[in-house]
């Protein structure tokens, strides 16, 4: 079968042994063009420039030449997708070094995944022969890791000076800063990456950080590579296992840059529990640890602080009383005692789906998903339940999205980064039935988590900054964009939240000051203002909070958790960890764990979202 477009970047790729006005250019200067023009010329003399230093990162981390050629390719798929995100442009060397760590990491995690569900055969297919290692190769991979987690600018110091051996005035004048400045961040990395080695058993004096560094050689790509490379970036032919690692490296600097702009509390209690959490959740973060905090003070309720009688809500589509919660890959709905388990989502092959809700008849299912490529974007569709994956596409993509009380419109909030790198955050309303959509005039900085059951209001979390710092506040507020009551201050940590059937309380989760790693479980009285701590909610040292949603009658609430597992990223790949569906009374009481599922690593979503009609 011929490949034309092979040949082509392999003839381009040969073009390295002749002079040519793109070997004149500089990084920086064949990136601009790339982003300006698509020009696959200068990309492919990108992949040529810096593939060396690629597949060296590639081939140390993951220990198999096959494993390292596959990150090499998807690297570079991300860099022609996020090629505006590299500031300043010459420091593209440093930018690419952390992607190829965060690409051959995954690579070897799922890997190891894979293998761990093999069955053992009398004769095994051939496997990628891994590479020789001497005895301080794991010192080497460690240090790689670390070089990938420095901040940018600390990393592209290093990169360029510690690496490449460049002067530190030349380097200056490349990225347009004082010779100074410089020599204060590669001491500030110098200093980082001594003490995150020294956490990690590694102690290392100056004169030995320095030597293996140098030790952080490149590897020279075949032509054969480097176009295979050109040709997956550039989108003529990739791979579906390079394009699935490429899909969830893409996703995860997403939520990353989310998680830089918008505090934790949010992407915690929103992502997690609004969409994301069936697939961005596959890698292990690079947290740091932080110190044991007390719990939040919560007011607990006593008898005379019951919420006030409940308001009979305007008749609305009753559901069946079902369970909806991703499980194991799957939509899966069942009953309130966990019985009758039914998966209603099947193509997993080509469909990645994430967060689902019923429509309040539980007809329909609204679910968003991700398509088997490097498209990080989440897309809305829906179906009737009996219809097959993945539905109607409503043409719009989303992070969150609620149903109308009448099941006939949904509004939903997207979360996308403009060229100069900010965060744009819309609304809009669709009609599930003609797929008619409309802009919704809510503030730009509120995220829509539900709708009231009288069709009143919109639930939203805004996210505001004052002096350098953000928080977040819990909102009701008119269908035209206005303003009708805020719920919460901004000097306490809550966000998301689902608001009862009666529309007088919201489920929602609370961070504590300064945030520990995971959250608490709360109900806010609207009236009063004052919250109900969920009692016996697994505790921080203990459990993440991973979803939550209220029974269709309001006498009961459900959420998801998993267990926290400490310890070193390398060492928890294989640790097992479970994960529970557990349905209570609103204060926590009369608690039953419905649903449990092991997963063989944390960094596995075994139980995700929940939502019940």
């Amino acid at each position: 079968m011929p490949y034309p477009a092979l040949s082509a970047a392999l003839a381009r790729a040969s073009q390295s042994v002749h002079p040519s006005p793109e070997s004149e250019a500089t990084d920086g200067g064949l990136l601009t063009r790339f982003i300006q023009t698509k020009d696959e010329t200068a990309f492919t003399e990108l992949v040529r420039r810096l593939g060396p230093m690629v597949l060296g990162v590639c081939r140390r981390i993951t220990g198999d030449g096959h494993l390292a050629e596959d990150a090499f390719q998807a690297a570079f798929i991300v860099l022609a997708q996020r090629a505006n995100d590299v500031r300043p442009r010459e420091g593209l060397r440093g930018w690419l070094y952390g992607v190829a760590v965060r690409t051959a990491k995954r690579a070897r995690a799922v890997s190891i995944h894979h293998r761990a569900h093999e069955i053992a055969v009398p004769s095994l297919p051939d496997r990628p022969a891994e590479l020789a290692e001497s005895p301080d190769t794991d010192a080497i991979r460690v240090l790689d890791e670390e070089v990938g987690a420095l901040p940018d600018l600390l990393r592209i110091a290093v990169v360029l000076c510690e690496l490449e051996g460049q002067s530190r005035k030349e380097v200056a004048e490349k990225l347009r800063i004082p010779e100074g400045t410089l020599s204060s961040r590669l001491a500030a990395a110098r200093k980082r990456l001594a003490e995150r080695l020294h956490q990690r058993g590694i102690i290392l004096s100056a004169a030995g950080l320095s030597a293996a560094l140098a030790r952080l050689a490149s590897a020279q790509p075949s032509g054969a590579l480097v176009a295979r490379a050109a040709i997956a970036a550039t989108r003529e032919t990739i791979p579906a296992h390079v394009a699935a690692l490429s899909q969830g490296v893409l996703r995860i600097m997403f939520l990353d840059k989310l998680k830089r702009s918008i505090p934790v509390a949010l992407v915690v209690a929103g992502l997690l529990t609004c969409g994301a959490v069936a697939v961005a959740l596959s890698q292990p973060p690079a947290i740091p640890p932080h110190s044991q905090t007390s719990k939040p003070l919560l007011f607990i309720a006593t008898p005379t602080d019951q919420p006030p009688a409940k308001v009979e809500p305007k008749p609305l589509p009753k559901g069946p009383n079902k369970l909806l919660l991703y499980r194991t890959g799957y939509l899966t709905m069942m009953d309130p005692d966990g019985k009758n388990e039914k998966k209603i989502s099947e193509d997993r092959g080509k469909f990645h789906f994430g967060y689902g809700q019923l429509s309040p008849d539980g007809k329909m299912l609204a679910a968003l998903t991700q398509a088997e490529n490097r498209d990080p974007k989440l897309t809305l569709h829906v179906r009737e339940l009996e219809d097959k994956d993945p539905g109607t596409d409503l043409g719009i993509t989303c992070h969150y999205f609620t149903w109308s009380p009448d099941g006939t419109q949904i509004a939903a909030t997207d979360i996308v980064v403009d060229p100069n790198q900010k965060f744009v955050i819309s609304h809009h309303l669709v009609d599930v039935k003609t797929q008619e959509k409309k802009t919704l005039k809510l503030p730009r900085n509120h995220l829509i988590t539900d709708w009231t059951r009288d069709g009143k209001y919109f639930l939203t979390t805004a996210v505001t900054e004052k002096d350098g710092k953000r928080s977040t506040r819990i909102h009701l507020m008119n269908m035209d964009g206005t303003e009708h009551k805020v719920l919460t201050n901004d000097k306490e940590g809550f966000a998301g939240g689902r608001i009862s059937p009666d529309g007088t309380r919201v489920l929602c989760a609370y961070q504590p000051t300064p945030p520990p790693s995971s959250m608490e479980l709360c109900v806010l009285v609207i009236d009063t203002g004052k919250t109900i701590s969920v009692r016996d909610f697994p505790p921080i040292e203990n459990g993440a909070l991973m979803g939550f949603c209220w029974s269709p009658d309001g006498k009961r609430i459900a959420y998801t958790w998993r267990e926290k597992q400490d310890g070193k990223p390398a060492d928890l790949t294989n640790k097992e960890t479970e994960s529970h569906l557990t349905i209570c009374d609103p204060d926590g009481k009369n608690q039953k764990i419905i649903a449990s599922e092991k997963a063989e690593s944390p960094w596995i979503i075994s139980i995700g979202q929940v939502d019940w009609r």
